[in-house]
């Protein structure tokens, strides 16, 4: 295992430096990729659970980011490979280039604290596709520079943590995975802000979750789906998010795919503008729990309406739900992008371990997205 460095602030045509703190590696354009080459070439050919640390300036890509060189097979869970800011209080900013960044099949990447921006996808590749085990923590997605398919694509047990997704840029793809902001396959998505804003490609979702764990997000939606935003398939769990609609038009925001039979849990969230929050009107469906969740100003916050107890549509685990529809936002202030819950929200949710006979406990309950950046403006800025 080994420390590198490099700084996007040396104005190297072909590369310099030697990957110390006290001389970092510096190229004007494919830094990182150069150190890929410069630690395969060396001592640290093949080993696992590298860092590559970047002290300061940007980075810009001229061509498709291949990380193979360095990785030499895979990293693994307990020796990731780490390619991160100096520290969690810089981003650095990093130009793709118009390219796009594959990382598969390798595993065990993190990425942390950049801005990445101009990016595209490779054919019907995702401009961001990683395989099992990456990680994308404290980075900022933004799409302003370049349309593009999608954006990210991940595999088994991949995580996107406090990232913030703004400038939505995507347009129609000729399938509906291409229009996802997120397509995940198992995996967790935490505390993340995600605008949805692009007006191109109606019938598609924005975020497909199979076997993956959406908790305390942010959405806010300009855009205009018709089939839904979120599609949580086989036992997707959605829980403390807030979903903010502002297109006026938006119809179904989390859509339960009969074909799937879900075995989903969506707990604790909070929905305002929507026509059906969520949307189980294809037919049976299996949900373990749909319960605490609240709304404001929506057509359905469940569609069919849910009845305690009613099998005949829903065949769920539990029949405790307390969904409740509210008399006035429970946000602060959203207009202007203030997403903190009021005291509507509050202590106001169902407490899926205190409640459940199964496994009691004493977890505070609360509805949405109970952040301290609880705001894109604190969001952006955090790091």
């Amino acid at each position: 295992m080994a420390t590198y460095y490099v700084d996007g602030s040396i104005v190297s045509v072909n590369g310099s430096g030697s990957g110390t703190i006290g001389d970092p590696w510096g190229k004007t354009d494919d830094l990182i990729q150069y150190a890929f080459i410069q630690i395969a070439a060396g001592a640290g050919a093949g080993l696992t659970g590298d860092t590559i640390i970047v002290l300061a300036g940007t980075l810009t890509n001229t061509a498709q980011l291949d990380p193979s060189a360095w990785l030499a097979g895979s990293g693994t869970l307990t020796k990731p490979l780490w390619i991160k800011a100096v520290d969690p209080t810089v981003t650095i900013d990093w130009d793709m280039g118009a390219t796009n960044m594959i990382v598969y099949p390798y595993q065990a990447v993190y990425w942390a604290g950049f801005r990445f921006y101009n990016y595209k996808e490779n054919g019907t590749s995702y401009p961001f596709k990683v395989y099992r085990y990456h990680a994308f923590i404290n980075c900022i997605f933004d799409g302003y520079a370049t349309p593009h398919y999608g954006l990210i694509s991940t595999n088994v047990s991949c995580s996107i943590i406090g990232c913030s997704f703004i400038n939505d840029n995507r347009y129609n793809g000729t399938s509906s995975n291409r229009g996802y902001v997120i397509s995940m396959s198992s995996g967790q998505v935490y505390n993340n802000y995600i605008e949805s804003t692009s007006t191109a490609g109606n019938s598609y979702y924005s975020f497909g979750m199979s076997q993956a764990w959406s908790v305390g997000n942010i959405f806010y939606n300009e855009s205009v789906y018709a089939a839904g935003n979120h599609v949580p398939t086989s036992g997707a769990r959605y829980s403390y998010n807030t979903f903010y609609n502002a297109s006026g038009s938006a119809d179904t925001c989390i859509y339960n795919v009969n074909s799937y039979e879900n075995a989903a849990l969506i707990t604790n969230n909070y929905f305002e503008n929507w026509g059906k929050a969520i949307n189980t009107t294809t037919g049976r469906v299996c949900l373990n729990y749909v319960a605490g969740n609240k709304g404001y100003n929506n057509t359905n916050l469940l569609a069919p309406a849910l009845v305690e107890n009613d099998t005949t549509v829903y065949d769920f685990h539990s029949s405790h739900f307390k969904n409740e529809t509210l008399s006035q936002s429970g946000l602060v202030d959203p207009a202007n992008k203030d997403f903190t819950p009021n005291s509507l929200l509050l202590g106001s949710g169902f407490n899926t371990l205190k409640e459940s006979p199964a496994n009691r406990g004493n977890q505070t309950d609360y509805v949405g997205a109970v952040l301290a950046n609880a705001t894109q403006k604190t969001i952006r800025d955090i790091y």
